[in-house]
């Protein structure tokens, strides 16, 4: 099983805090890219190829998202078809 592979098994599994950089590395790893425009924590995801849009916060202090956001991102990557 590769790495990205593995990443997204566990995302799917995940049941509490998910680390922000492994997210980082799925969102790239199924053909997100970072549009975040300007400062702050706010950050902008778009699909290379659908154009669609992930919105959410950068976790701070804590380097990692919590639950409600995981399931969010999860439910919105499973109606894209991309998990």
């Amino acid at each position: 099983m590769s790495r990205a592979e593995r990443l997204l098994q566990d995302f799917r599994a995940c049941q509490g805090p998910f680390p922000y950089k492994e997210l980082l590395r799925l969102l790239g790893n199924l053909g997100y890219s970072d549009k975040t425009a300007n400062g702050g924590s706010g950050r902008k995801f778009v699909h290379d190829k659908t154009k669609h849009i992930i919105r959410f916060h950068e976790p701070h202090p804590d380097k990692e998202i919590k639950l409600y956001l995981v399931r969010q991102i999860r439910d919105t990557l499973e109606e894209q078809g991309l998990i």
